[in-house]
């Protein structure tokens, strides 16, 4: 595919949002008893994976699997993943998209995404001091409360479009841990599994 198509692909995706199921990591009652902030992966189609810190293989991903540390994530062709955050947010990665996601630190959330596009929705009616969602790239964080919006990252550049709310966007150097290494495992470790074939999603 040229880059003209790819850039194009990206643009309808990020212009062509749609709402995403509410999940809850626990439900309504036993949210507000117990209010640990978590992620957790909701729906998987195609060939989605992680690497394995330990293993320092990459693991296909199962709806179920919640996020205790922080994790790289790749999705192959025609691929998607859903995860959720505590707090009324739904998030689908595309196809094509690498991104870590990490424990929440004082009440917020914050994607690092390296490639491909990530799309989120905000229940618009949440209470005031609800988690705060945000998604870091290499040109910055953009930050959003209560809204559906997209972000994708191509070729060093970000592009930002929202649907429904408004988003914060700061240019600011990068405050987490370079994941990039995570891209490289050492020479001892296993051979990844190809992820450049994958099965197409059925969903929709």
């Amino acid at each position: 595919m040229s880059n003209s198509n790819k850039f194009l692909k990206i643009t309808v995706l990020i212009f062509s949002l749609t709402v995403l199921p509410d999940y809850n990591l626990f439900g309504e009652e036993e949210e507000k008893a117990i209010p640990i902030l978590k992620q957790k992966i909701e729906e998987v189609a195609g060939q989605v994976h992680f690497f394995d810190n330990e293993k320092r293989i990459f693991i296909p991903v199962k709806a179920g699997m919640v996020i205790n540390e922080p994790l790289l994530f790749k999705t192959g062709s025609q691929s998607e993943m859903i995860f959720s955050c505590v707090g009324n947010i739904a998030v689908r990665a595309s196809e094509h998209a690498s991104f870590v996601l990490s424990p929440p630190e004082n009440n917020r959330y914050e994607v690092e995404l390296r490639k491909g596009a990530l799309t989120a929705s905000l229940r618009p009616n949440r209470p005031i001091g609800a988690p705060v969602f945000a998604i870091r790239t290499l040109n910055g964080v953009t930050e959003a409360t209560g809204t559906l919006f997209a972000v994708a990252e191509y070729k060093g550049q970000t592009y930002t479009s929202v649907k429904r709310g408004e988003v914060k966007k700061q240019t600011v150097p990068p405050g987490k841990p370079d994941f990039s290494a995570y891209l490289n495992p050492t020479k001892s470790s296993k051979s990844n599994p190809s992820i450049q074939a994958p099965v197409p999603s059925t969903k929709k």
